[in-house]
């Protein structure tokens, strides 16, 4: 069990070394904790509020009342993010009737680039229901803290773009109260995330 702010930063930084620095060159998924890491007690988040894909600015308190699944990357990731959003997508569906319980939230690491415009195309390949989050600088920074959150802009050979953003990989599921509740590595499994928001549900 993680008791203390310290040691969640310390277990997200183990679990989730990976993200699109290596995403250039390859799409192995960091091996998965099995049931992911329970946060136990329950870690409270700071509210933030950033401009959303909904049009307008949204804040991280007004989806409570529904678990959240929270994840942090950018629309031009070449495959750790679009791979995760499709687990996300998976992971709704093995839900069934229950899967419109969850909602998946998506913060940008690149905020040049995606826009609420952007970030609302991007989601809606995946699922109508995504909500996109325009990060800013000075709000990643404000929480990055609580979620281990690391990015950096990287321009690496062999691709066109004018950059990629090395960033960690983890998705955060957070209970109705706005609490942590468990981090899952990147790779875990659909079902596994499904399981966990099940058992999210059954306590409410």
């Amino acid at each position: 069990m993680v008791r203390s702010l310290a040691l969640v930063v310390l277990t997200i930084g183990l679990a989730l070394l990976g993200g699109c620095a290596q995403s250039a060159t390859s799409t192995t998924p960091v091996p998965a904790l099995e049931q992911g890491t329970r946060i136990d007690p329950p870690l409270p988040l700071s509210d933030f509020t950033l401009p959303s894909s909904l049009g307008r600015p949204l804040s991280l308190s007004e989806l409570r009342g529904k678990p959240v699944a929270l994840f942090f990357g950018y629309t031009f990731c070449p495959d750790v993010c679009p791979l995760t959003l499709s687990e996300l997508k998976r992971a709704r569906s093995a839900l069934g009737a229950a899967g419109d319980q969850l909602q998946v939230l998506f913060v940008s690491v690149d905020p040049e680039r995606d826009t609420p415009e952007v970030l609302a195309r991007h989601l809606s390949n995946f699922d109508p229901s995504f909500i996109g989050m325009q990060g800013d600088e000075a709000v990643l920074r404000q929480i990055g803290k609580e979620y281990g959150l690391y990015y950096k802009k990287n321009t690496p050979e062999g691709t066109s773009a004018a950059y990629l953003v090395d960033h960690s990989s983890a998705l955060y599921l957070i209970d109705a109260e706005g609490r942590l509740r468990i981090i899952y590595s990147f790779g875990t499994s659909p079902e596994v995330i499904a399981a966990g928001v099940r058992e999210l549900l059954e306590q409410q």
